[in-house]
């Protein structure tokens, strides 16, 4: 679930730094136990065999806010709550994707410089990932496979070994 979210992420190009009132509103509510800001040079440093398509896909981003909180802090009303907020503020549900382990949900406005909220939840935890930019679907599950083969480093759990 986490190298969905991670690919997904990763397969951003963002054009503007707007923070999302929506999702800054949420997070002043609800206490992130982990809080990741990416910038381009923060990206490369992940891309450990230096795989040409994700560098790539990462050229033109200039920043995105990560938030990681714990599943039993963030209800499922507090999700559709900031899924009417996003809806108040135009943005239309792009994508959404149900598993065994997570359900995710993208939400997008704009044609110019879009901008999407991500909403990962698993029994574990609730990841919320704001960016500016468009998401390349057809390159997460070529991703997803490098992830999987530990071609990347795994910001979202540096402290843990990967198998």
């Amino acid at each position: 679930m986490k190298n969905v979210l991670l690919c997904i992420f990763l397969s951003i190009s963002i054009h503007s730094l707007a923070q999302n009132r929506a999702v800054t509103e949420f997070r002043e509510t609800h206490e992130a136990a982990l809080s990741l800001y990416f910038y381009p040079s923060t990206l490369r440093m992940i891309n450990l065999e230096r795989n040409m398509e994700f560098d790539e896909m990462i050229r033109d981003i200039k920043k995105a806010r990560f938030f990681k909180m714990d599943s039993g802090a963030v209800h499922n009303e507090d999700i559709l709550k900031l899924d009417n907020r996003l809806r108040e503020e135009g943005f239309e549900e792009v994508m959404f994707m149900k598993s065994k382990d997570m359900d995710l949900k993208v939400w997008g406005v704009g044609k110019r410089n879009p901008v999407l909220i991500i909403i990962s939840k698993s029994d574990a935890d609730v990841m919320l990932l704001e960016v500016n930019g468009m998401i390349n679907i057809a390159k997460i599950p070529k991703l997803t496979e490098s992830f999987n083969q530990n071609s990347f480093l795994d910001v979202l759990n540096l402290y843990e070994k990967k198998n």
